[in-house]
């Protein structure tokens, strides 16, 4: 998968264009974060100045006294660590700058909320570290604002309607592999046609597979005579174990030896060479987040679920179209025991049955352990109302978000993996477990996912009720501690 596009002789213009677009990022801008470097001159090495600075900023010819750049979509794929949401942020404050268009929008797509923070901070603290640039931009609550040219820098979350009725002279998508479909990439790409120089970049780690949106658009892009594409990678062919192979990570110069060693340690070797030498795993099939062998494996564990102690039970799914899973959770010694009550089948009125799910909950809080029972109260708004009006049951909230299911998974995936989770009599949960995909965020880890929504899919509610019980179990019964009640 390593691999550059030719890239073109920069002309006389071009040199210049790369020459000063580079001496305002270096004089001008500062690392951020929390990086050791914040504050210090932002470098371009001279990996950097050759694979993408160059030919991003000095590819192009001047036409009719006008500065026209060649590439209109470029594609840059660096492993792990490499800095690229402050790359992102170091782009389009120097495209902003050096290529200032009157009114013109330039936007950062992140790859979930929190991240969006992170980027939009990024931004806001190099802007503050110069007294040119602060007295240009102003930070307001929804955008970062020039007041002299109109200019616009906005930076949200990745949504399939987050560019509606937005035109951008320069969007940044930030880690391409956890986007689903090319919805918002198209959306920037149509919106940029009668754009002069307006350009779209995708800045990512590598994906979990290659049937997915960002593979799809790598080989494209490939094809396309108006785009730029960098991926640093070892090779198909390449042994990950070979340390000889790491020499092009290297190269980049934003990881040391020792600390490709130490990750190799840590990580296993599908995860090392996806993260961190950047090759996407060669399987066609997605990154399933438990093995099936292993659900096999606790299929066999049984243990006896005690309703007289602690428990918690978590509610996932739907009124119509998922399964209504509600499932139970509680430590057993060193595993987990679970019970299962699922709905798989609507009713006449093409809804389960509530008084039935309610009859179950009703049960189950009359125990003498004294259960905490949760639900996401944006996803279950319709049941959690419904209970509340019609049986005065209060559901405790547990949201879905990213700090909380991620967490929340990986609790559910290490009982799997270790093979400490009882499975034996259960039917749904199990299932369900086998189909769930990782879905990764970058800032709390990975998540239980499906590859598609609505009837008819693989499912995996029950598995999503059953890590948000052993995350409401874990962070809620001060006898049972865990690495995962660390506040996040």
């Amino acid at each position: 998968m390593s691999y550059v596009t030719k890239r073109p002789r920069l002309t006389k213009a071009g040199e210049q264009e790369a020459r000063y677009s580079a001496a305002f990022a270096t004089s001008f801008l500062t690392f951020a974060g929390e990086s050791e470097l914040c504050g210090e001159p932002y470098r371009i090495d001279p990996w950097l100045m050759k694979n993408i600075w160059r030919p991003l900023f000095g590819s192009g010819s001047m036409k009719k006294g006008v500065w026209q750049r060649r590439f209109r979509r470029v594609l840059l794929g660096v492993h792990r660590g490499y800095g690229k949401s402050q790359l992102a942020a170091v782009i389009i404050l120097t495209i902003a700058t050096m290529e200032p268009l009157p009114n013109g929008r330039y936007g950062i797509v992140a790859d979930s909320r929190d991240n969006t923070k992170v980027v939009r901070d990024y931004i806001v603290q190099m802007i503050n570290a110069n007294n040119q640039l602060s007295r240009t931009w102003t930070v307001q609550k929804g955008l970062i604002r020039n007041n002299a040219t109109g200019q616009e820098i906005l930076v949200f979350p990745y949504k399939e309607a987050a560019l509606q009725g937005k035109h951008f002279h320069v969007l940044v998508g930030d880690e391409l592999h956890v986007w689903r479909d090319g919805t918002v990439w198209e959306a920037a790409v149509s919106g940029q046609a009668k754009i002069k120089n307006a350009l779209t970049i995708g800045i990512t780690t590598a994906g979990a597979d290659r049937d997915s949106f960002l593979f799809r658009l790598y080989k494209r892009l490939k094809r396309d005579p108006h785009a730029y594409v960098c991926w640093l990678s070892v090779t198909d062919s390449d042994d990950p174990t070979d340390r000889r192979s790491w020499k092009r990570i290297l190269a980049a110069g934003r990881i040391t030896r020792e600390e490709l060693e130490e990750q190799f340690e840590a990580l296993s070797l599908d995860q090392f060479a996806r993260y961190y030498l950047n090759r996407t795993p060669m399987d066609a099939h997605e990154n399933p987040f438990m093995k099936r062998r292993d659900v096999d494996a606790c299929r066999r564990n049984a243990s006896d679920f005690d309703f007289s102690q602690w428990f918690c039970v978590g509610i996932d799914g739907a009124v119509s179209g998922d399964t209504l899973a509600v499932v139970a959770a509680q430590r057993i010694g060193e595993g987990w025991a679970y019970r299962e009550w699922c709905w798989e089948r609507p009713g006449a009125m093409g809804v389960y049955d509530l008084v039935d799910v309610a009859d179950v909950l009703q049960e189950l809080a009359a125990k003498a352990g004294s259960p905490l029972i949760c639900c996401d109260p944006a996803r279950m708004q319709f049941l959690k109302n419904w209970l509340y009006r019609e049986r005065g049951m209060d559901l405790a909230d547990v949201a879905q978000t990213p700090r909380v299911m991620c967490p929340a998974s990986e609790l559910l995936g290490i009982a799997v993996r270790t093979r400490k989770a009882a499975f034996k009599g259960l039917e749904v949960l199990p299932e369900h477990c086998i189909n769930a995909r990782s879905e990764e965020s970058r800032a709390y880890g990975r998540r239980l996912t499906s590859t598609r929504h609505g009837r008819g899919t693989k499912r995996i509610d029950a598995a999503v009720a059953a890590a948000m019980a052993m995350w409401a179990y874990d962070n809620n019964e001060q006898e049972s501690p865990s690495v995962y009640t660390i506040e996040l």
